[in-house]
This record gives structure tokens, C-alpha cells and sequence, in this order.
């Protein structure tokens, strides 16, 4: 495999892996309880939209469909399968809140990390209009990523207010 066709295999596969996740984050929201984290993820999922748009218009300046031969890997597919079995897991809200949170942020490292790997490679083969749309997308990710910790940390602290220690 050439670097050029890794780089086009890691975009179809992102362009799959944030397609799939703009159809599960409208249903992690509806799960929400916390007004700020429904609407973070709602946000979120409009903003989605848009990356897996920012995607395909790389993908098409390079001459390659965007669905092409990539597809949602089984490691997607388990971040996804272990978020959605915790959510049926926890009754309690309130930890089902951080269950959600936790889901979406293991999602959003996942992809911090391949935008990251994406622009870096875009930039070493000299294809800088494409590494600035994979540093628009990666900023965005990183402060979505940002604010569900900012979300999490007063949830946190009800739910541990709300049990005894575990440190007894």
C-alpha cells in the first residue's frame, strides 16, 4: 500500500466512522437528562454533519468517492457497541448522563486522534488546502471534547454526593 492510499483509506474511514456517528448522536440526546449535555450533543451532531461534508470535499479534491472502500471499523463499531450496551446498563440518570458522556468522549478521541494522523500526512504530501480542513475539523472535535468535560465535572459531583465513599 503507498502512503497516498493509506491517507485515502483513513479518510474513507473516517468519512464512514463520523457518517455512522451523526445517526447515533441525535439518539444518545434524546437519552440525555442534563439540558446541557442534550444540547451539547445535539450541537454535536449537527457539527457532524458538517465534518462528514468537510470529508467528502477532500476526498472528491483528490478524485476519490466518499464512501469508497472505507468503512466503520470494528474498532468504531465497538466504541459504539459499549456505549450503547452501558446506556441499558445504568438506570440512574444522572449516571447514565456520565455513561453518555463518557461514550461520546471515547468517540471523540478516537477521531482527535485520526484527524490529527489525517493533517499530518495531508501536510507531508504537500495537500494544505485538504490538512486545513482536517485542522478546522480537529479543532472542533478537540473543544467538543472540551466541553463534554466541562459538562461532566458538576454531574461528577452530584453523583458522588449522592453515594457514600467508596474509599471507606
Amino acid at each position: 500500500m503507498t502512503y497516498s492510499r493509506v491517507l485515502i483509506t483513513d479518510l474513507q474511514n473516517l468519512y464512514q466512522a463520523e457518517t455512522e456517528q451523526a445517526s447515533q448522536l441525535p439518539k444518545l440526546a434524546a437519552q440525555a437528562q442534563n439540558e446541557n449535555l442534550r444540547r451539547a450533543l445535539e450541537e454535536h451532531a449537527q457539527a457532524t454533519q458538517e465534518h462528514v461534508m468537510r470529508l467528502r470535499q477532500i476526498l472528491e479534491m483528490i478524485g476519490e468517492a466518499p464512501g469508497g472502500d472505507g468503512e466503520v471499523t470494528p474498532g468504531v463499531r465497538g466504541l459504539i457497541n459499549e456505549g450503547q450496551k452501558r446506556q441499558h446498563e445504568v438506570t440512574d440518570p444522572v449516571l447514565r448522563d456520565l455513561a453518555l458522556i463518557a461514550a461520546a468522549q471515547k468517540m471523540e478521541h478516537y477521531e482527535i486522534s485520526c484527524y490529527g494522523t489525517a493533517r499530518a500526512m495531508a501536510r507531508t504530501a504537500g495537500m494544505e488546502d485538504a490538512a486545513r480542513l482536517l485542522q478546522t475539523t480537529l479543532d472542533e472535535e478537540e473543544a467538543t471534547d472540551k466541553w463534554l468535560t466541562d459538562i461532566a465535572l458538576p454531574i461528577h459531583k452530584m453523583a458522588a454526593q449522592a453515594e457514600p465513599s467508596i474509599a471507606q
